[in-house]
């Protein structure tokens, strides 16, 4: 009876080594699935720009300022140089002094006030 187990055994092991491909052969990289991929570019990111220092003044247009990354906004003329402080919502944001996010910038992981040095300056966003 002992003799019939390690068969069993023995036939059971050569079964599952058989069904994963065999003991020699290297697990292949799979490529994501292609929903994973989609699910990546349907990130959209938030910039909610206001005139005024520690979230206040008026809130600038377009508000939110959105797009899914990685992406560069150009602001508004209306809103062009105004931006005091910022709240942001599933990316980080750098913020830039010239259009198509050229110039000097400002790089930002949470929401927060613009630094002396670049308050005012904002012509354009990009979302990483």
């Amino acid at each position: 009876m002992k003799t019939l187990r390690m068969k069993v055994l023995g036939s059971c092991l050569g079964l599952s080594l058989v069904a994963c491909g065999g003991a020699e052969t290297e697990p292949q990289p799979q490529e994501p699935a292609s929903g994973e991929r989609e699910v990546r570019q349907m990130v959209t990111c938030y910039a909610y720009l206001l005139d005024g220092p520690n979230f206040s003044g008026a809130q600038l247009a377009p508000f939110p300022v959105t797009a899914s990354p990685p992406a560069c906004v150009n602001l508004p003329s209306t809103s062009n140089n105004r931006t005091s402080s910022f709240r942001l919502a599933n990316c980080p944001a750098i913020f830039y002094d010239g259009p198509n996010c050229t110039g000097a910038s400002f790089g930002a992981n949470t929401s927060g006030t613009m630094p002396v040095w670049f308050d005012n300056l904002a012509t354009s966003v990009y979302f990483p």
